[in-house]
């Protein structure tokens, strides 16, 4: 079987090298590796999309036919920007799908419409892994699906919480269940649980996924000193972040309502839902 996920991972992985020889400046270098990354891409478009299930799958490495098992792997063509704008929405809106990657806690790492799916998790039967969990929420904000992206990220740590507050012993979990606030089981022990006391990456959550998604700033580029931010339209309360440090930036940056204000110690660009503002040094405070 060709694995659908390792293939984006090889086309993100060339295409970041590409955007690290932009930055400093070797076009050469930059044209070869995205010359990789198009490459890749161009596979996966034609041999790992199905058009009639408008769902990308893994293939047979002979026949190149689908092994049509609905998987988390999928949303790794939105973390390796290679889908469409039409199907990151479509990957989008299954998380919203109780018989597919919604329901109780979002991306799971198998369709609850799947056979194989364990409402115990067993690994990757079913569990809610942070890691990718993460990197497909990172392919929403690629896409501009902020909105979407808020929403299942507040579901996720809302499930994580519940889970150290209402299960003994209260820790963080390798994975965890796709249906009871609870850790996943093991599939290699029978009746144990994963890990606990594990923070490798399920760290990612309350602290990545509530600062990039929640709060929404999710793109930080400290050689352009560009902050983005998908700062939440309904929110009226106040919302933003302090000590945030890129380069030999230091800002806080917080807003209420349509007034923000934000104090820096040098200058850059704050991008809040599309529209730039230039951040000098000291105290800045303007209308969005």
């Amino acid at each position: 079987m060709l694995w659908l996920d390792a293939i984006c991972q090889q086309a993100l992985s060339a295409n970041m090298i590409s955007k690290l020889f932009e930055i400093v400046d070797d076009k050469s270098e930059a044209e070869k590796w995205n010359k990789l990354y198009l490459e890749k891409k161009e596979i996966v478009k034609n041999l790992y999309f199905d058009k009639e299930d408008n769902f990308y799958y893994d293939i047979d490495c002979n026949t190149h036919n689908f092994y049509k098992v609905m998987s988390i792997a999928s949303y790794w063509t939105l973390t390796s920007e290679i889908a469409t704008a039409e199907q990151a929405k479509a990957l989008s809106e299954h998380l919203e799908n109780p018989e597919t990657f919604g329901g109780p806690i979002p991306f799971v790492s198998l369709s609850r419409s799947d056979a194989d799916f364990n409402p115990d998790g067993e690994y990757w039967r079913g569990s809610m892994w942070p890691p990718t969990a993460y990197a497909a929420l990172r392919g929403l904000s690629n896409y501009g699906l902020f909105d979407e992206a808020r929403k299942s990220a507040i579901k996720l740590l809302d499930y994580m919480y519940k889970t150290y507050t209402d299960f003994e012993p209260h820790t963080i979990w390798e994975a965890y269940s796709p249906t009871r606030f609870e850790p996943a089981l093991n599939e290699f022990r029978a009746n144990e649980y994963v890990r606990g006391d594990f923070c490798g990456w399920s760290a990612l959550i309350p602290i990545s996924v509530f600062i990039e998604h929640i709060i929404g700033f999710h793109r930080i580029d400290a050689f352009r000193k560009v902050v983005e931010w998908a700062k939440p339209k309904d929110l009226k309360n106040k919302i933003g972040i302090h000590n945030l440090r890129f380069g030999d930036i230091l800002t806080d940056i917080e807003a209420k309502g349509n007034i923000c204000k934000v104090k820096s110690n040098g200058a850059y660009t704050l991008r809040i839902n599309g529209h730039d503002f230039a951040i000098s040094e000291g105290e800045n405070e303007f209308l969005i």
